[in-house]
């Protein structure tokens, strides 16, 4: 009986140690991978090799998982109940996923781990594997608003951002949009139009209108303020106008599609994890007092103040299944107070944006 139940489990495995056949499916053979694929398919009923059984009630998609606030989603929605597949540029990328969860995730299911690069023109067909059937989608993909080693990509290594983007301003004659045009264009670096903009928008466009029900975005607040100070500073080299694209075509696609939108403005990020060491708040490892963990919610693209990624997390995991955040946009700042329960956040956030607050069973610190 075991032998027979153990060739049900692994022989839909065999192939994938032969090589992916599409983009889609490259998940990396590392062992814990193998390992969480496995415990997918031996939770899963009968006949349905995708799903995680028991534990698992909604398929929900991270897009960029392995982003330092990705990482957090993915575990909160691990914990949370939600069958996850976690959307990743790289194997290497899913590789530190896995460790991540590796070290701080108790719950027993683990992610699908799938790869598909956002802003590669040919990613669209890996993106609609990626995403279809899924319920819920949470965006978390991002990358900084000045020239940094997240830019590097295309024929751009990682040590040569500077001196290329220096070049490209000076043959510019300093034209901010000559020049990002040359380097997202000619030279496909992952500027924030390529990452927010172009990337979000084939996200948007390859979201499944049979199964979404609601689409999360992380944006940032001033993207509706980018030509007020200090904001016009923080878009001097497009974020902000980048940002905006993304979000309409979120909106845009999920209007047409019939499903639900929510856009999650934070401040500057503070806290762990910091392994993606190319943001200010990372390089220095930035850190709240543990009296700093209170929310301050506010309607549409308003205040100003930082963001712990810890609460950022809690606040768009939440929002996928709550009625307050349906199809608005709202800013999310880090406050003194103590961290709020799953009761208290909810309650919060329908007090701010409207509704009717829900009575949520066993609500408990997140």
């Amino acid at each position: 009986m075991f032998f027979a139940s153990f060739l049900v489990v692994m022989l839909p495995l065999v192939d994938s140690f032969h090589g992916p056949t599409t983009a889609a499916r490259m998940v990396r053979q590392q062992p814990s991978m193998v390992i969480g694929r496995v415990i997918r398919r031996w939770r899963a009923p009968s006949g349905d090799v995708d799903a995680a059984g028991p534990y698992c009630t909604t398929k929900a998609v991270v897009v960029g998982a392995s982003g330092n606030v990705g990482k957090m989603v993915t575990a909160r929605m691990l914990e949370e109940g939600y069958c996850v597949t976690a959307l990743v540029r790289s194997w290497a990328a899913g590789d530190a996923l896995y460790d991540y969860l590796q070290k701080v995730h108790v719950c027993p299911n683990l992610p699908e781990i799938l790869i598909a690069d956002i802003c590669a023109e040919d990613s669209r067909p890996a993106l609609k594997e990626a995403l279809k059937g899924a319920e819920r989608v949470v965006v978390t993909t991002g990358t900084t608003a000045f020239p940094t080693k997240a830019w590097a990509g295309g024929r751009v290594q990682s040590d040569d951002v500077g001196s290329v983007v220096w070049r490209s301003l000076w043959d510019h004659s300093f034209d901010r949009t000559l020049a990002m045009n040359y380097l997202t264009n000619n030279l496909d670096m992952n500027t924030p139009e390529q990452v927010d903009h172009r990337g979000v928008e084939r996200v948007a466009e390859c979201l499944d209108p049979r199964s979404l029900r609601r689409c999360v975005l992380m944006s940032s607040l001033g993207v509706t303020r980018r030509d007020e100070f200090p904001f016009t500073m923080l878009n001097s080299m497009g974020v902000l106008d980048a940002k905006a694209k993304g979000e309409d075509a979120i909106k845009k696609n999920c209007e047409k599609i019939g499903a639900e939108w929510s856009i999650v403005r934070p401040g500057q990020l503070f806290g762990p994890p910091y392994d993606n060491n190319f943001y200010l708040g990372t390089l220095f490892e930035l850190e709240k007092s543990q009296e700093t963990q209170a929310l301050d919610i506010h309607k549409g693209d308003a205040s100003k103040g930082d963001t712990t990624r810890t609460a950022l997390a809690d606040v768009l995991v939440h929002s996928l299944d709550c009625t307050a955040t349906k199809n608005t946009d709202f800013t999310v700042l880090t406050v003194k107070g103590r961290r709020p329960d799953k009761q208290a956040m909810d309650d919060n956030l329908h007090s701010v944006l409207g509704g009717t607050p829900r009575v949520l069973a066993g609500a408990a610190a997140v």
